[in-house]
């Protein structure tokens, strides 16, 4: 029941959001590779992604632009040539759309479902249950679900490796390590930071060892067996998603380039502006992005776990079910503090799952120790994170919690947090509902919005807008995107939009202000 409560919510909420900035290149360009052979525009990306969202694409027999425009120079043909196959060849743009954003549906659904069916390994049904049921309530999680992007089939990917190599590490038998050498080589090959798996696997057996099981010979030597033949799998499986590419080569050059981009772009967090990364800006980030109900559940939960763990035995701790999803946490923490690439809370939503699974585990043990008013608060704090979260349909993406109650979003956090171009839909239906005829538009995204019906007069934008014809008289009144209005390092072209109050936030991230007379 949760599973399909989720899908129904960020199923019907992915209808209302117009295509978010980078989603339209891995549907686009895979469909195109699927067409021609040729999967080689996408360079600091593994390949999987073109697979797993062109093929649906592709399969609606699409019309393709013109192949001069995947050739002609520059870092971003690879955007050129998904907005002309999007909204320049003749094509459906919301079909498209509805066929590729279901792949990102379904690992939603996988993510919620496995985060049952892994956590009931070491918890029982009722506390399994609360773990999936903050996952389905995540709000990153159900707006990312609902965008045809890597961010969640990796979350499933990771979740799913981390459990896989934890039992690998008990039960180094051929079949368990294939498997998770497979699950590892799916979820590196959909995107890089996947490579966090690798000293996870690490801890995972060193805290198998520890545990007691170093003195099991037979264990020794099928560990060092099994690492022998899970690389071979997993070495094998990259390959040959990257068709043939033995020596992964391709899979190091364009992870090279990848870890080249991290350190460049301008980041933006309560109000500041610098370039790369910050320590603390996905832990500060997250901390905006979830419900403030589930920090009072985390908060019972470190006081359900120490009560139980204030004597205990080291050894029974390292074999404790618990330790994947928690040494799964702390690794990836672990990357997302130290990489420099501070643009999206997306990039830390596989911490998500794990993080509610450890909640779920320290929250049973208060339930089953504390009394009724202890259980009544868990009630109340669930309902409120339920509460918090729905409020936000369908704009998920956008969504902040109490913290930042009061604070505009473009003071707050953008880019591809709460800022993803998911906007257009909810302009064009404002534009209806009070008749504006054409408006003034700063976008940040790759969508066109003419594809959306909308007349405006271009302004500054991320991507240069068409400027279709507007009529001999300036807009009323002007929309900019948030990301847009927080202004850049090195350039501020809305910042007196800053000082002005919005007539209306409209599509969870575009601030209309006034320009004219009229107000709607």
């Amino acid at each position: 029941m949760i599973v399909a409560a989720f899908v129904a919510v960020a199923g019907a909420a992915m209808l209302h959001t117009s295509t978010t900035f980078d989603e339209i290149v891995f549907a686009a360009i895979g469909a195109r590779g699927f067409e021609t052979g040729h999967f080689d525009l996408v360079l600091d990306h593994p390949r999987l992604p073109q697979y797993l969202f062109g093929l649906p694409v592709w399969l609606t027999s699409p019309r393709f632009p013109s192949e001069a425009i995947a050739l002609q120079s520059g870092g971003l043909a690879e955007y050129a040539y998904a907005r002309a196959f999007f909204w320049e060849a003749g094509n459906d743009p919301q079909r498209l759309a509805f066929a590729m954003r279901w792949v990102g549906l379904v690992f939603g659904a996988l993510t919620v479902a496995f985060t049952f069916v892994f956590s009931r390994r070491h918890m029982g049904v009722g506390a399994a249950t609360f773990a999936a049921a903050l996952v389905a309530l995540v709000p990153d999680m159900l707006a990312h679900s609902g965008v045809a992007y890597t961010d969640v089939p990796l979350t499933f990917g990771f979740l799913a490796s981390v459990y896989a190599l934890d039992r690998a590490a008990r039960d180094p038998r051929p079949a368990v390590v294939a498997i998770a050498a497979l699950s590892c080589a799916f979820t590196v090959s959909l995107k890089y930071s996947g490579v966090v798996l690798a000293p996870i696997a690490v801890a995972l057996v060193a805290a198998e060892a520890a545990s007691g099981r170093w003195t099991d010979r037979a264990w020794r030597r099928s560990i060092l067996v099994a690492v022998a033949f899970g690389l071979a799998v997993a070495w094998i499986a990259i390959a040959v998603i990257g068709q043939g590419d033995w020596m992964l080569d391709e899979f190091a050059s364009r992870f090279r380039r990848s870890l080249a981009q991290t350190g460049s772009r301008d980041s933006f967090l309560w109000g500041s502006h610098y370039l790369g990364g910050r320590w603390y800006f996905f832990p500060v980030a997250l901390a905006l992005k979830t419900p403030a109900a589930f920090h009072v559940l985390v908060l019972v939960a470190i006081a359900g776990a120490w009560s139980a763990w204030r004597h205990p035995q080291w050894k029974a701790l390292l074999s404790h079910g618990a330790r994947a999803p928690l040494l799964g946490f702390l690794f990836f923490l672990a990357a997302t503090v130290t990489v420099p690439l501070n643009i999206g809370t997306r990039h830390a939503l596989p911490l998500m799952p794990l993080a509610c699974i450890l909640v779920a585990q320290g929250v049973a043990i208060a339930w089953d120790r504390g009394r009724r008013a202890l259980r009544v608060a868990v009630g109340v704090a669930f309902t409120a994170v339920a509460l918090s979260s729905l409020r936000y349909y369908p704009y998920f993406l956008s969504y902040l919690n109490e913290y930042a109650s009061g604070r505009p979003m473009y003071e707050t956090l953008v880019d591809s947090s709460t800022d993803w171009g998911h906007g257009l839909i909810g302009l064009r239906d404002f534009m209806h509902e009070h008749e504006i005829d054409s408006i003034g538009l700063g976008y940040f995204g790759s969508a066109m919005p003419e594809g959306y019906g909308i007349r405006y007069a271009a302004m500054p934008s991320y991507f240069p807008l068409q400027h279709p014809a507007v009529g001999p008289e300036a807009p009323p009144y002007i929309a900019i995107s948030a990301s847009l209005l927080a202004g850049t390092a090195s350039s501020d072209p809305y910042a007196e939009f800053r000082r002005a109050k919005p007539l209306a936030v409209v599509g969870g991230s575009l601030y209309v202000f006034e320009l004219g007379h009229r107000q709607p």
